[in-house]
């Protein structure tokens, strides 16, 4: 049912009213009408089932729930690297080594710097 945030393909938030929905649906569906865009027919059949779904209490709902549920797998996702992220920083504590300077060795007969 939700391959992505139906939200985002229509352009409005997710609090909006289905006035608002239906606005931003016929807007877009003008906008890629084969007629008008004519190689873009793909993306009017994502308008369409980006409409259908928020048009419908229910399956708008579910869509909801399926977008919390996929933010709150991201959110535990970074909280894991970042712990993993405080752990390397613990067993190193120091910043990372300067790269060493280039030196010029000494000669033995002269006690110049050769090149």
């Amino acid at each position: 049912m939700s391959d992505g945030d139906h939200y985002q393909t229509l352009g409005i938030t997710r609090g909006a009213t289905p006035a608002e929905v239906r606005a931003a649906f016929v807007r877009l569906a003008k906008r890629h009408h084969p007629d008008m865009a004519g190689n873009l027919p793909w993306r009017l059949d994502e308008v369409r089932i980006a409409y259908r779904c928020l048009s419908n209490a229910n399956t708008r709902a579910a869509h909801d729930r399926i977008l919390a549920a996929r933010e709150h797998d991201h959110f535990v996702r970074q909280a894991r690297i970042a712990q993993r992220l405080r752990r390397y920083d613990r067993r190193h504590p120091h910043a990372p080594p300067r790269v060493p300077r280039r030196r010029r060795w000494r000669t033995r007969s002269t006690g110049r710097a050769g090149i």
